[in-house]
């Protein structure tokens, strides 16, 4: 007799069936339970509580897989010897078919460009996999594809080659494979009729394979009762309802009773035994059927609640506050009780994490996890990078050290890794010793050598040795001699020192795993040559193969599980998490070797090679059943209307239609339903929503606020954080932290430190007192560009004469700067060392270019008296200014003077500062008052100043000389002379001289403005749009620039470091500021602009020019 027990979910089918297994206890011998392998545990759980231990232990349930291997056991397995090949093996296998399938061209011809992609093999095994489920050898294969397309076929023949290619290496191997073993043991249980008198149970199936089919058809062909249990209201179903799947099922199993002539009988539960309440019943029966009742039928949702969330924090948020709810609700509720299930489970892990952790929960995330994100495989798969590469990666390099298997510590990491980065280390220069300058090159170098050195070794040694268990070997000698084993054992030391048994577990079974594949290419592969590649490709698959997941860590808690894969063991409450469109259930998408035109062509000739998509939406359409069907006494259904990225998401069509089924819109609350209160259920969470919500005044708030004011624990944190609030940053540092950070005996500034200053002080503080810095990189930035052109007028003008350089050809000037420029590349940039062919190209072109600059420089020179005297003037340790402030400290001012040049002039002396600039720099009244681009200035009066190098100089003014060498345009005929050629104004000069008309034409003889910022009218006076300045206005503009070094000082001294920075002439210093994500100022809520009474004061003193005074 063959019955089915048939009926919905809650309608007590298995329960039913444990009925017909009591009846039959006294004959245990002669009872066959199957269950599908996920839910072993759960059936027998349930069966022990229902028969009772007696009974119970006279009887085991089994899978098919389990069954297969008893049938084995009983009767042996004579068609087939050797052992069974593991996955690992298989996928060795696979790689092996498929290189052998590709060496012969005419074996496969539409697949060879698809198999050069990752992710080829693992789709192979799919396949072949599923074939050998289905019944189908290469055979089969090759004599269905006859009526296909040309396409088709060959893609199909191709795949025939690599399954037979497959077989072969199974049996050369000696392997079986356990995808035989339920048709291999059908064959054995019909041969030896097992079934014979037996009873046979099935339970949890929803469909079959083919092979599983074959063993069914064995079972009603000799069992003497065979017993089914469907979940399924309507076994007469037509095509696209709910129990599609079961229904197909019922009618295979019917067709083969037929066949076999075989009794039938059915057993519908139409009583609903899960439900506590009518409402769950209700969804679970008409949710996703075709139609249902009126709304005004419909029972009242009481324990029905839908959320809506802003995302998914939000969503994991209230749910763990409505679990703590209902189990303070409910003492007689456990977390047990609980289920959270979801399609996309996977995303929630983190979120869901760090709120069971907030809310004190108890869980157990079912979830398995790839083992390629593990220490011990990232640094294995980095080892198998760095030795297929031709080339040394620094990326790689770090990657393998970081994984913290290598003896090299954090610190020596770091130095490693700045050293690299500031040079550009990559490449060839990996494989010779480093020579670039720095303080710690005797350590960076041995570290070097501690990495590189073995590797260089274990490559030449693989280049040697090309067989799979010799590249095994010596891949494990290296794992040995470097360290990492011993560093594996050292790890998991510290992990269970500190209480962490389960982390020091999953790194030991990590490295068993890793072993573990070493030995199954040794031992599958043997002495067999293979391309390092392929072996890199296999092992990667092989790591890509293996999952793990964590145990449960107490008895009593929440699961958290795939709605797919859970095995739920009767919920009371279950949290449907993620009902998304789109997840809920999830789009069905095909990906593989073969698209879906082609699978159902496929179908159509009798070859299944995967499940119909029409059969995977049905499939998907009940897993949604199943989990809103599981819960027995509260449903709560969420979703998000963003996912972590950020993107929009939207509601799945179910929760409309549970919300239309009953009529009833207040099922759905959001976000702004819910209090502030409803989530303050620990301490914890009380307080992370308090720091929330803390501006928002509600009585709740004030009430959470007064809980955790109670609370010693949160007290502190807790007034801390209202101190705080509402308040100004203070930036102001004590005058005792001040002195310790900064040196005022006495203050010494550089040339960029008043200007650094003033346009944020709290970027100064970080630089210069908290000596803040980033990473320094070499590379040809503007920095370096400026010090090239200041080594080359150094080296080329320090070295002649003036007579001597105006003298010089361009072909001259270009050789002499080609020797600078290489002399600092040497000193200053090490060389070749760190220098790619994007340098070299830079670096050659810059240099090519500076000639222009030069020309420009001669030009200048030729129509000027003032001669150049000195070059790198050095002002900082002698010859300085010194200035009194604050309460008898005193500040020290100097730095380097790019250029000094000096022209006498009616038995008077003067002087001019002349500094090259990668900007154009102007004096102008704003930038006066905000104390900007003032170190010329400063240099030009701490030069003729008293104790000054040039003291008895009269000042005669700066010149900026811009050097902007990516800005410079030649006109169409080159330079070939210093008198031929024409040169943009991108070079003429900027700054403020004297406006006394002798010294304006010993600057420039016709005072044309081409080299100074001066320009004659047709009066011969300077034009209204000059920079020059009267001595009398010189001298207020000497005190002027004083007394911005003073009050800067002063400011100094007084701790002000306030991020508020100057804007000035809609330029914010904060573009390319390191410190914009540390100073509370982001957004430029605290900004400052020019003083308009020290812009006016400026402003007099600039206006003071020569012309006028000589008018008046």
């Amino acid at each position: 007799m063959i019955e089915f027990i048939t009926g919905p979910a809650g309608n007590g089918k298995t329960t039913c069936m444990f009925g017909r297994i009591k009846e039959c206890c006294s004959q245990a011998e002669k009872l066959c339970i199957l269950v599908p392998e996920q839910f072993s545990q759960d059936f027998d759980k349930k069966l022990y509580f229902y028969l009772g231990a007696e009974n119970f232990n006279e009887l085991f349930s089994l899978s098919f897989t389990a069954l297969a291997r008893q049938l084995f056991q009983l009767y042996g397995d004579p068609g087939r010897s050797g052992g069974f090949a593991d996955n690992m093996a298989k996928m060795i296998i696979i790689y092996q078919a498929v290189t052998s399938a590709l060496s012969r061209p005419e074996a496969v011809s539409s697949l060879r460009k698809q198999s050069r992609q990752n992710g080829f093999a693992e789709d192979i095994m799919k396949l072949i996999r599923d074939m050998k489920r289905g019944g189908i050898d290469p055979s089969v294969l090759l004599q269905k594809t006859q009526l296909l397309d040309k396409r088709l076929r060959e893609k199909t023949n191709d795949l025939a080659a690599i399954y037979v290619e497959y077989q072969r290496f199974m049996e050369e191997y000696g392997f079986k494979d356990e995808l035989d073993n339920i048709r291999e043991a059908a064959k054995a249980a019909n041969l030896n009729r097992y079934f014979c008198g037996k009873t046979v149970f099935l339970d949890e199936f929803e469909s079959f394979t083919a092979d599983q089919y074959e063993m069914i058809k064995v079972m009603i062909a000799y069992a003497e009762n065979v017993c089914i249990t469907l979940r399924t209201d309507d076994v007469n179903a037509g095509k696209y309802t709910l129990f599609e799947t079961v229904n197909d099922t019922y009618r295979k199993i019917m067709n083969i009773c037929h066949e076999l002539g075989k009794e039938t009988r059915m057993t519908v539960c139409g009583e609903n035994h899960r439900f506590r309440s009518p409402d769950l019943e209700y969804i679970s029966r008409y949710v996703l059927k075709n139609t249902a009742p009126a709304p005004q039928s419909a029972p009242c949702a009481c324990n029905v609640r839908i959320f809506e969330a802003r995302d998914m924090y939000s969503e994991a948020e209230y749910v763990c506050a409505a679990i703590k709810h209902l189990i303070y609700e409910d003492k007689e509720l456990k977390y047990r009780d609980i289920a959270i299930i979801s399609n996309d489970i996977a995303s929630y892990s983190d979120v869901l994490k760090a709120a069971f952790k907030r809310y004190d929960i108890p869980f157990f995330l079912s979830i398995e996890k790839s083992v390629g994100h593990t220490a011990v495989m990232v640094f294995f798969t980095t080892l198998l990078d760095i030795l297929g590469s031709r080339k040394f990666r620094s990326e790689q390099i770090f990657r393998m050290i970081k994984s913290g298997l290598l003896d090299i510590d954090l610190t020596e990491t770091s130095l490693l890794e700045n050293y690299c980065y500031k040079w550009g280390v990559d490449g060839d220069m990996w494989n010779e010793s480093f020579t670039a300058e720095d303080n710690e090159l005797e350590k960076l170098e041995k570290i070097r050598s501690c990495i590189i050195d073995p590797l260089l070794k274990l490559k030449r040694k693989i280049k040697r040795n090309k067989t799979a268990s010799g590249i095994c070997s010596m891949l494990y000698d290296h794992l040995a001699e470097c360290g990492a084993e011993r560093n594996t054992a050292v790890l998991m030391g510290k992990l269970i020192d500190e209480n962490k048994d389960y982390e020091a577990a999953e790194i030991k079974r990590m490295w068993g795993c890793l072993i573990d594949i070493l030995d199954s290419i040794y031992e599958t592969l043997g002495e067999k040559e293979i391309d390092f590649a392929e072996f890199s490709r296999i092992i990667r698959s092989m790591i890509g193969q293996i999952q793990y997941s964590v145990p449960p860590q107490t008895l009593d808690a929440v699961t958290a599980a795939s709605a797919r894969m859970a095995r739920l063991d009767s919920p009371k409450i279950v949290f449907i998490m993620g009902a998304n469109d789109g997840n809920f259930p999830n789009q069905i998408s095909v990906h593989g070797l073969f698209s879906d035109a082609d699978r159902s062509k496929l179908a159509e000739n009798g070859i299944e090679l995967s499940t119909p998509i029409a059969e995977l939406i049905a499939s998907e359409r009940l897993v949604v059943y199943k989990a809103l069907s599981a819960a027995s006494h509260r449903l709560f259904i969420s979703y998000p209307l963003s996912d972590l990225s950020g993107q929009a998401k939207y509601p799945a069509q179910i929760v409309d239609r549970i919300i239309g089924m009953f009529r009833d819109n207040s099922l759905r609350k959001t976000d702004e339903d819910i209090s502030v209160d409803f989530y303050s259920v620990t301490l914890h969470s009380a307080f992370y929503h308090y720091m929330q919500e803390r501006s928002n005044g509600s009585v709740e708030v004030v009430s959470i606020k007064k809980l955790l004011m109670d609370r010693p624990e949160y007290r502190r944190r807790l007034s801390y954080v209202i101190s705080r609030s509402n308040m100004k940053h203070d930036y102001h540092i004590d005058k005792d932290i001040m002195r310790k950070l900064q040196n005022f005996e006495p203050l010494r500034l550089s040339s960029t430190c008043l200007e650094e200053y003033n346009l944020c002080h709290f970027k100064y503080f970080c630089d210069k007192c908290l000596r803040l810095h980033v990473n320094e990189k070499v590379e040809l930035d503007a920095r370096i560009a400026g010090e090239l052109t200041h080594r080359c007028f150094f080296g080329i003008l320090g070295s002649r004469s003036k007579s001597e350089f105006v003298n010089m050809s361009y072909e001259e000037v270009k050789d002499a700067i080609g020797s600078c420029a290489e002399e600092y590349r040497n000193t200053a940039l090490a060389g070749d060392f760190g220098k790619d062919a994007r340098f070299e190209l830079i670096f050659n072109k810059l240099t090519e270019r500076m000639s222009e600059v030069f020309m420009y420089t001669q030009q200048a020179l030729m129509v000027s008296d003032f001669v150049p005297h000195d070059f790198e003037l050095d002002l900082r340790e002698s010859h300085n200014v010194v200035l009194p402030f604050g309460s008898g400290e005193q500040l020290s001012f100097g730095g380097i003077v790019d250029r000094a040049d000096i022209c006498r002039i009616d038995d008077r002396d003067y002087l001019r500062i002349i500094d090259y600039k990668s900007s154009r720099k102007n004096i102008t009244p704003e930038t006066l008052a905000c104390g900007i681009n003032m170190q010329m200035l400063l240099y030009l009066f701490a030069s003729t100043d008293k104790g000054g190098l040039y003291e008895g100089y009269e000042p005669a003014g700066v010149l900026y000389s811009p050097v902007r060498i990516s800005d410079i345009r030649l006109d169409s005929y080159k330079i070939v002379s210093k008198n031929s050629g024409a040169l943009t104004s991108s070079l003429r000069t900027s700054g403020i001289v004297l406006g006394d008309i002798d010294i304006l034409k010993a600057m420039e003889r016709d005072v044309r403005g081409e080299f100074i910022p001066v320009k004659l009218d047709k009066n011969g006076a300077p034009d209204k749009n000059s920079d020059c300045i009267s001595s009398e206005g010189m001298t207020l503009l000497r005190n002027y620039s004083y007394s911005k070094l003073i009050a800067m000082a002063d400011s100094l001294l007084d701790g002000d470091a306030e991020a508020s920075p100057l804007v000035l002439e809609g330029k914010v210093p904060c573009t390319y500021c390191d410190y914009i994500n540390i100073c509370d100022n982001s957004e430029l809520t605290n900004q400052r602009t020019a003083d308009m009474d020290a812009v006016a004061e400026a402003a007099s003193i600039l206006g003071m020019k020569y012309y006028q005074e000589k008018e008046e």
